[in-house]
């Protein structure tokens, strides 16, 4: 740290005032950046990371392009309220944390276990880009980006897919919802444009 400072004072000691300002504003911009990548403990996975294997549901992730739609998301007291609505509606289902496992086969299948539920499907993976197909119990193709956590990864998904997703899965095991419930859910997506939803998953 004590390096970075020193090598920062000099640079802009070096330079012209008016040069140093702007150039101390575009490292501060970065910097924050990347700080925000570190506290919100997820990141751009890079195009190698191998999602094979199976994975624990952890509960339903949130994201967004930018901090400033997540800022927004919060202000309104969106962003908490809901993940849990989305976990509510899926542990209807018997999907829960600790209770769901996602499986990626390296033959290019893939399966959503919870209890008695067998969600079939197929995936592809394009560098950072994930697509799951699913056409079985129900026909519907979720493409989002994997970003990576402390505990594993999140796969994030546009948020009207996702709560698609979730009324498919529903309708799939019998489950009735009150229509209210999830009109709720989308009434605050839509004041928030550019969020995504999906999985937290850890092995």
């Amino acid at each position: 740290m004590k390096k970075i400072v020193v090598i920062l004072s000099a640079l802009v000691l070096c330079a012209s005032a008016a040069n140093a300002q702007d150039w101390l504003n575009s490292f501060l911009k970065i910097a924050t950046e990347k700080v925000g990548d570190v506290v919100a403990g997820s990141t751009v996975v890079s195009s190698a990371f191998d999602i094979k294997g199976d994975w624990q549901y952890q509960g339903v992730a949130i994201g967004a392009s930018s901090d400033d739609i997540l800022a927004s998301l919060a202000t309104s007291a969106g962003s908490g309220s809901i993940e849990k609505k989305c976990d509510a509606l899926l542990a209807k289902a018997g999907i829960k944390p600790g209770a769901a496992v996602l499986c990626f086969n390296s033959d290019g299948s893939f399966t959503l276990k919870a209890g008695k539920i067998n969600i079939p499907g197929t995936w592809t993976k394009e560098g950072t880009k994930l697509t799951i197909n699913f056409a079985k119990l129900f026909t519907l193709k979720l493409v989002g980006e994997i970003k990576t956590t402390t505990a594993g990864c999140n796969l994030l998904f546009p948020a009207d897919k996702f709560i698609t997703f979730i009324q498919n899965v529903l309708d799939a095991v019998n489950k009735t919802v009150n229509s209210s419930y999830i009109t709720s859910i989308q009434q605050t997506l839509s004041q928030v444009k550019g969020v995504k939803l999906g999985f937290k998953l850890a092995k």
